[in-house]
């Protein structure tokens, strides 16, 4: 990803994190430093480097910015839902109605069974500073 580029999504990631109610710490460290981090049950972690490395395959593969992320237990596996921006910038409009709305469209990492892994669209909520999964 080219550095003017990186640079537009990050200003349109942190939009969003303010906007999903994310503490400004998490906020600030991922735009001073490129810190991304997850919430497990509300609370922020910074990214592993198994996770680090999850999100640097994604971005290369997709040419898009990963700005946050969602560990949640499921009966079908241990996920990590994947927040972006996209490189198709004529869509990030939805993207806001969507996040406004209380869902977005994630890559989903099943870590338990990979090949189960996707692209979808995830319902969330915020809660104390950090996010959790609703559907």
């Amino acid at each position: 990803m080219k550095n003017e580029q990186k640079l537009r999504y990050k200003k349109e990631a942190i939009k969003r994190m303010k906007a999903l109610g994310i503490i400004d710490d998490t906020i600030q460290q991922f735009e001073q430093a490129d810190l991304v981090s997850y919430s497990l049950r509300g609370g922020n972690y910074w990214l592993d480097n198994s996770f680090k490395q999850l999100v640097a395959e994604f971005e290369e593969k997709h040419d898009y910015l990963v700005y946050y992320a969602i560990l949640s237990y499921t009966a079908i596996g241990k996920m990590l839902s994947l927040f972006y921006v996209s490189n198709r910038e004529e869509e990030w409009s939805g993207d806001w109605k969507e996040l406004n709305e209380g869902f977005q469209m994630s890559y989903v990492f099943n870590l338990d069974i990979p090949e189960y892994s996707e692209f979808g669209l995830i319902g969330f909520k915020p809660i104390v500073g950090g996010l959790i999964r609703t559907a």
